[in-house]
């Protein structure tokens, strides 16, 4: 997808005045059409329809009044749950979560229908003020404000229902598993499905490098957040230049004004419009969004759990759900193959430099607190070295061996600092035994 339309459905994706908008834009052409359909039935059929226009218009008047006001005081009333749920979901699991609830497309219909319903009785009303240039007699339009109010009305059961869904942890920590599931699946192809390419080793870039002696650096205009990285039309830059770019950042990172994110290499000399052909190519704001960097949903997972941990709330089964998550994450990440750090053009000329997620990096962004503030916590432990044995046994064993080493090696230092019982001691001294036992076998192997 263009970067240029991503972060726009994005912002729209995490706002409560998109889909409303929509809504009353669609409401308003509803007021059209039902004011057009009464005029010319009451005008030029009422006989056919003579117990459709029966109705007095100052009781219709008297209905719509009382539908927007009932409108106005609910539409108020859900706001305020919603403020009050988002100030609970931020305090108990952290600002960055906000996201996630205020994505919700069923709070965002919701609150649409009853702005919608307040809209469509307002514009009535006006319109049954005026008997020029037509005659008015309301009938589909009232019956239409009732059937809205009583879809509304079911909508607000729905809306108390749901937002007492919402706040269920278990709930908000399989909304973001699915979400993170989802751009994994999207940035990170099958290993089946993918082009082995083996990267060049330092020497090998030096090389190419000392061939194209041209040589430019491209600097930050603003600070902020990477959010989004356009790999293809890079290359493509690069291919009708003939350059070759290293970038230094990715999604993710922060950058700096005026810091260098990117060095171009050419044979000739650079031409003036590529340092802003380049720079169209990233996307900077305020913010991590999950688009292009699945570190930022496992940092949430992660901010759950620590939360769970702290002595405040002391809730080890959150953390040990966050621990089932994310280890299931890492499992299907384990059956991935991650994007090349140097990408090659048809003619097998270096064209781009990438700095890319690995598999040490997620897994270490998802394990290595929870590690360092469950080491007082048995229950957590053991379920740590639980999810490092389910991840070891995947059938792809060769990246994930190295970082399950290291997460034992940790765990085994904490355990030697930490004064514990012997029955707790000789618990995680058994699974560190199976876990070595497992990665000695794999290693072999």
């Amino acid at each position: 997808m263009n970067i240029k339309i991503s972060p726009l459905i994005e912002m729209a994706r995490v706002s409560f005045w998109f889909v409303p908008s929509l809504m009353v834009i669609v409401c308003v052409g509803l007021v059209a059409g039902t004011v057009w359909i009464d005029s010319v039935l009451s005008s030029t059929h009422q006989a056919a329809f003579d117990v459709l226009y029966t109705t007095d218009i100052e009781a219709a008047r008297s209905l719509l009044a009382t539908i927007a006001a009932s409108m106005v005081t609910v539409t108020s009333i859900a706001f305020s749950i919603t403020i009050v749920t988002l100030t609970l979901a931020s305090s108990q699991f952290g600002p960055r979560l906000i996201r996630n609830f205020m994505m919700d497309l069923g709070t965002q219909v919701v609150l649409g229908m009853f702005i919608s319903t307040f809209i469509y009785c307002i514009l009535i009303f006006c319109v049954m003020i005026f008997n020029v240039p037509f005659p008015f007699k309301p009938s589909i339009t009232v019956l239409t404000a009732i059937v809205m109010t009583c879809i509304s009305v079911l909508l607000l059961i729905y809306f108390i229902h749901n937002v007492a869904k919402s706040i269920q942890v278990d709930v908000v920590i399989d909304d973001v598993y699915a979400e993170l599931t989802n751009y994994i699946n999207q940035l990170f192809p099958d290993r089946t499905s993918a082009n082995d390419t083996k990267p060049l080793d330092e020497g090998q870039i030096t090389r190419i490098m000392d061939e194209k002696p041209q040589k430019t650096s491209i600097s930050a205009t603003e600070s902020g957040y990477v959010q989004l990285v356009d790999r293809h039309k890079l290359m493509e830059v690069a291919q009708d230049k003939d350059l070759v770019i290293a970038l230094h950042f990715t999604p993710g990172d922060f950058v700096v004004a005026n810091a260098r994110i990117a060095d171009v290499n050419a044979e000739d000399e650079i031409e003036e419009d590529v340092e802003a052909l380049i720079r169209e190519q990233l996307v900077i704001g305020s913010c991590r969004t999950p688009v292009q960097d699945p570190e930022f949903a496992v940092h949430q997972l992660v901010e759950i759990a620590l939360r769970a941990l702290s002595p405040g709330i002391n809730d080890p089964y959150t953390a040990i759900t966050c621990i089932d998550k994310l280890n299931s994450i890492l499992c299907c990440l384990a059956a991935k193959k991650f994007p090349p750090k140097h990408r090659f053009d048809d003619n097998k000329n270096l064209r781009l430099i990438l700095k890319e997620l690995s598999f040490d990096d997620i897994s270490g962004a998802a394990f290595d607190q929870i590690r360092e503030h469950s080491e007082n916590n048995v229950a957590v432990t053991c379920r740590l070295l639980e999810a490092l044995h389910a991840l070891l046994k995947q059938p792809t064993c060769d990246i994930q061996h190295g970082f399950v080493g290291s997460q034992a090696t940790r765990i085994k230092q904490q355990q030697k600092r930490q004064s514990m019982s012997d029955g707790d001691n000789k618990v995680i001294t058994a699974k560190l035994a199976e876990l070595d036992e497992l990665l000695a076998s794999t290693a072999k192997s």
